[in-house]
Formats: structure tokens, sequence, C-alpha cells
């Protein structure tokens, strides 16, 4: 692993040094590509570690109906009685010796896993190493691995879907106007396609979520809030895009300095909200909740590309479903690093989206700037073959995601299932 990517590494420093002749902001572009993969083969040298052992929480039950509880709730949500085991917030007994484990009266304690310090710049570094090379097992976590979503009732489901379905509608009535209902519904069959492609990469991805599902209602807003985030995205784009068609040759490279924030925002203000966030306690929760949100952009972009009277067409639409769903790659890196976060400390702090936006945002930006920087043919080889990384990237971190569930009981029973 680690030869191979020194030589991918130094090769690509080679060739983009004293070959190709492109340069961005006085920096060779896939110069910058190969030293971070360079760096990656160096951070590779270190033997294989074997898979640390944490201390999985006994798993408890309910001591009048026998459902499973867990440490953070009061009560069974099955049969409403008091839970006993419930020491969150509260001052920790000492343990009791084994051998006074049998006397009357004496309850056993669940561990209580401390958060550890979260350097954002560690973090930041981690994630572009995890471009390249694997990420360690997570074995010192908080008590967010174990937390469980109160249920917020009907009502609550109810208002959630409810802000999605308004946010879905404004979006189009403010970008079509009042045009808006003759433009969809004299395209209909395309609006619902790009949806549809959406939709299905969504439950792929979905779908790998062994242990813990995300609620549909929350899919449904994070998605729904990446389709929303166009109103302020087009704008902007618009208003900054020729300063950069005049100093660097491409107006598409301020698309990731505007999109990859903006599609971040839906997720992140759900996951901070007081009555979602305990449901937001894993890797893998931030990888779903990110590509959600980037399929909803991804939907909705295809569309208005689609309706473009210039380039647009269903050619156009074809095309872009087949090779845009990078969209989602992009933002589930910032949720897989914002997860991690909240995973290692047990909350968020904004510094946090940090390190996953900024690596999001520099694979958006090689993205947009390929056939900028390389022409049109040797373009299109590089998109094709940020198409196959990008792919192999979702895989990775997906399984990396799952052995961190694993490694914490998830398998067991031990998974904060709703």
């Amino acid at each position: 692993m680690r030869k191979n990517l020194l030589i991918a590494g130094f090769i690509g420093l080679f060739v983009g040094l004293f070959i190709f002749d492109y340069f961005i902001a006085g920096i060779p572009v896939l110069s910058v590509v190969s030293f971070i993969v360079v760096i990656a083969g160096f951070a590779s040298n270190r033997k294989e570690q074997p898979i640390p052992t944490i201390q999985i929480p006994q798993q408890l039950h309910c001591q009048n109906c026998g459902t499973t509880i867990y440490p953070g709730h009061k009560f069974c949500t099955v049969c409403g009685a008091p839970n006993p085991y419930n020491t969150m917030g509260q001052p920790q007994p000492a343990a009791m010796p084994a051998s006074d484990a049998s006397i009357e009266g004496y309850m056993p304690q669940p561990e209580t896993l401390q958060g550890i310090e979260v350097s954002t710049s560690g973090n930041l570094l981690r994630a572009f190493m995890n471009l390249f090379a694997p990420r360690a097992p997570m074995a010192e976590v908080s008590n967010a691995v174990y937390e469980k979503m109160d249920p917020v009732g009907i009502v609550g489901n109810m208002k959630l879907l409810l802000v999605s379905a308004v946010l879905f509608v404004g979006f189009y009535a403010l970008f079509f106007g009042g045009q808006a209902y003759a433009i969809i519904n004299s395209n209909l069959f395309y609006f619902l396609a790009t949806y549809s492609v959406a939709i299905v990469y969504l439950i792929i991805i979905y779908r790998t979520d062994k242990y813990e599902k995300e609620p549909f209602k929350f899919i449904v807003f994070i998605f729904v809030s990446g389709v929303a985030c166009g109103i302020i995205a087009a704008p902007i784009n618009d208003l900054i895009g020729p300063i950069f068609q005049a100093a660097l040759g491409n107006a598409a490279l301020i698309g990731p300095f505007t999109e990859e924030p903006l599609k971040a925002l839906g997720f992140y203000y759900l996951v901070t909200r007081k009555q979602f966030s305990k449901e937001f306690n894993t890797p893998l929760d931030g990888i779903v909740y990110g590509f959600a949100a980037g399929m909803g952009f991804f939907a909705m972009e295809n569309f208005i590309y689609y309706l473009n009277p210039q380039v647009g067409g269903p050619e156009l639409l074809l095309l872009r479903s087949f090779l845009l769903w990078g969209h989602g790659v992009w933002v589930a890196t910032t949720g897989l690093w914002l997860a991690i976060a909240k995973t290692q400390r047990g909350y968020l702090k904004r510094s946090d989206l940090i390190p996953g936006m900024v690596v999001a945002i520099f694979m958006h930006f090689m993205w947009n700037g390929w056939q900028g920087w390389l022409g049109a043919d040797l373009g299109w080889v590089a998109l094709i073959g940020q198409l196959i990384f990008q792919f192999w990237y979702m895989k990775k971190i997906i399984r990396e995601a799952l052995r961190d569930e694993v490694l914490w009981g998830y398998g067991q029973g031990m998974a904060p299932v709703e």
C-alpha cells in the first residue's frame, strides 16, 4: 500500500511540475493532489495494528416488561416504568467489588464512556489522509454512540415532514415564480426522472446502514434542504462567478465554495437541535445524512440544467445523472467528519464542520476544474478517474464506519434503535 501510494504520488509530482504547465494561483493542481498522495504514503508506513477492543456497556432491560432500555432514558419507552439505570448527568457511585455483587439492593452500573478532546486541525489532517489511507478504528468514544433519541410523537414527525414539503414547494415557487407549475407540468417526465435517479442512489447508501437505520423524516428533511439551498447558491454563483472567470478562467470554480457550505446547512441545523441531536451519533449517520443532502442538490441542479435553453436537454440530463452523484460523496465527507467529532467528544462545535468541509470543497474544486486546466480530452480522462476514485472512496468510508459500529457492540444488540 505504502509503496504504491509513494510511486503514484512522486510520478504525479514529476508530471505536474515538469510536463504540464497548468497553474492556479501559482500552484500546479496536479502537484497538489500528488503531494497529498505522497503524504498518505508516508502515513501508511506503520505496522498493521489489530482492531482494538473497548468495554461495551452492559445491555440493560426494563425490570417491569423486559424491553431493552438505555442509560440515558428516565423511563422505559414501552411500559413507562422508571429506568433504575438512568445515571447520565448524575454522580457515579463507586463500583462495588465483585464479592459484594450479591448484596441485596445492589444494582450494576453501566460504564460511562467519557469523551475525548477533539483537535480540529488534527481531524483536518486525518480527513485529507483518509482520502487514500485507512482510518484507524475508533476505540475512544463518548457515550453519544449509545444515546437514543426521545420519542417526538406524531405531531413532531408531521411537523418535520410539513416543513420539508413547504421548503420543496417554496424553492420552485421562488426559483420559477408564477410559471413554476407550468414549467414542471410541461416537463413532468424529466422532473420525476431526475428525482427518481437521486432517490435510487440515496436508497443504495441508506441500505448500507445495517444496525441503526436513520428516521425517514430526517432523511426527507435533509434531502429537501439540499434542494432548497439552491435558491441561495444560484444567485451567489451568478454574482461571483464572473470574478472567478476573469481571475482563473473558469466561473465554475466558485461552486465548491458556495455549494458545499450550503448543502451542509440543513443537516447541521437538524443534528444540533436538542430534540434530534441524539440521533446523530456515528460516522455512518454523517455519511447517510450528508449523502441525502447532496442527492437533493444533485436532483435540483440536474433539472435546472435540463431546462437551460443553451446547453440543456435529455442528453445532458442523462449524462449528469451518471456523473454528478459526486455531490453526495462530497457532502458525505463533511457529514463523516462532523459525526466523528460528535462521537469523540459527545457534542458538537461549529469548528467541527471545518475538516470534512475543506476536503469536500477540495474534491468539488478538482471536479469543476479538470477540463479548464487540462482541456476537453484530458479533462474527461481526469473526470472519469475522479469518478472511479469517488466510488472506491465511498465504499471505503462506509466499510470503516460499519467496522466502528461492530466494535461498539452494535452487532450484539447495543445499537440505540428507536
